[in-house]
C-alpha cells in the first residue's frame, strides 16, 4: 500500500506539473496578446496625434484663404519710415510696393529695391508679378513684412 501511495502521489505530481505547463501557455499567449494590443494602441495614438496636427494646419490654411485682406508692414530702410496697411491677398507685390510709397508718403527713387524685411532681406524685384497669396504659398515671402531700400552709389 505504501507503493500505491508513493506511486499515486508521483502520478498526481506529474498531472499537476502538466497542468501548470498547460496553464502557463494560455497565460503567456494572453500576455503576448496584451503587449501586441498595447503596441498597436501606441501606434494608433501617434497616428491620431499626427492627424490632429494635420487637421489643425488645414483649418488654419482655410482661415487664411478665407481672409480677403492681410496686414502689410513696410519699412523704408534709408528713411527709417514705416507704414502698416491692409491689402488684398490677390494684390501683386508690385501693387504692394506702389501702395507702400503712398502710405509712407515718400517719393520713389529709381534705385529703390523692394525686399523682404528682417535681418537678411531678400530682393523681390524678380517676383513683382506674384500675388501676396502666391508669393506666400511658394515661400518667396514668409510673412507680409517688407522693406524698401535705396541702392547707394559708389565712388
Amino acid at each position: 500500500m505504501n507503493h500505491k501511495l508513493i506511486f499515486g502521489s508521483t502520478i498526481q505530481g506529474e498531472i499537476m506539473d502538466q497542468k501548470n505547463v498547460t496553464d502557463k501557455a494560455p497565460l503567456e499567449a494572453a500576455v503576448q496578446d496584451l503587449e501586441r494590443a498595447e503596441a498597436h494602441l501606441q501606434e494608433s495614438r501617434k497616428a491620431e496625434a499626427l492627424a490632429e496636427r494635420e487637421v489643425a494646419q488645414a483649418i488654419e490654411e482655410v482661415r487664411d484663404a478665407e481672409r480677403e485682406f492681410v496686414k502689410v508692414h513696410v519699412v523704408h530702410v534709408n528713411e527709417v519710415e514705416h507704414a502698416n496697411f491692409e491689402e488684398r491677398r490677390t494684390a501683386t507685390l508690385q501693387q504692394v510696393w506702389d501702395k507702400s510709397y503712398e502710405e509712407l508718403k515718400i517719393t520713389r527713387n529709381p534705385k529703390d529695391v523692394f525686399q523682404t524685411a528682417g535681418e537678411h532681406p531678400v530682393s523681390l524685384m524678380s517676383h513683382l508679378e506674384l500675388t501676396l497669396e502666391k508669393a506666400h504659398r511658394e515661400k518667396v515671402i514668409e510673412n507680409y513684412r517688407f522693406g524698401i531700400a535705396s541702392e547707394t552709389g559708389g565712388a
